[in-house]
């Protein structure tokens, strides 16, 4: 079901703490997606219904994406907003939410956010440790512990509300295989702009 890049995060994560201006534009990529994705869950709320974790998690993500820019400063880094020329993976990042998005909203519209979501923690869950232990072996001031922290809250919150969706995993599964595709392209255009070549199991994935 879910398919793990713990090598290629590894590798990137590795080429990107050791250059500067890579670096800089590792970090203004995720700030870029923890904004996409808050955007994405304050858009599926309900304008009167909308609950309380919603809010919250909404608010989360929009912490974090500010989080993440005001790190770049540690590193001597500068990044005044999210064009493709500041970014990692060019059209990939900005592509990777959105067609995630769409995909789940076709499998089960009604509970697109809670699957969309419950998919990209995975993925947040396995990358920012990663990331995290690339930069405490290169001595970086960067820190990025406390999103791991509540991307994990996150993740235990969609997994609850899943489990009470009758037939979702069927939909889960779909979905994040999906989102394992779309991973890879992710990952695969990260590094053509790091012109690192891939590790031996990302060139044979797709």
């Amino acid at each position: 079901m879910f398919i793990s890049f713990k090598q290629e995060i590894e590798a990137l994560a590795a080429r990107v703490v050791a250059d500067p201006a890579l670096h800089g534009r590792w970090l203004n990529t995720l700030s870029y997606l923890e904004h996409c994705g808050a955007c994405k869950i304050a858009a599926s709320a309900h304008p009167s219904a909308v609950k309380e974790e919603r809010l919250k998690h909404a608010a989360e993500e929009f912490r974090h994406a500010h989080y993440l820019k005001t790190q770049l400063r540690r590193i001597g880094q500068c990044c005044v907003d999210y064009r493709r020329s500041s970014l990692l993976g060019g059209w990939a990042t900005y592509h990777y939410l959105h067609r995630l998005d769409l995909f789940a909203s076709r499998q089960n519209q009604s509970h697109a956010y809670l699957l969309t979501t419950y998919a990209i923690e995975l993925r947040a869950a396995e990358l920012y440790p990663l990331y995290q232990e690339a930069l405490r072996k290169s001595g970086s001031k960067v820190r990025v512990q406390s999103i791991l922290l509540e991307e994990e809250e996150h993740l235990a919150e969609m997994e609850r509300e899943l489990g009470l969706a009758p037939g979702s995993a069927t939909f889960i599964r779909a979905v994040c295989e999906e989102e394992g595709r779309l991973c890879e392209l992710w990952l695969r255009a990260c590094f053509r702009t790091t012109e690192i070549v891939y590790p031996n199991n990302l060139k044979n994935r797709l």
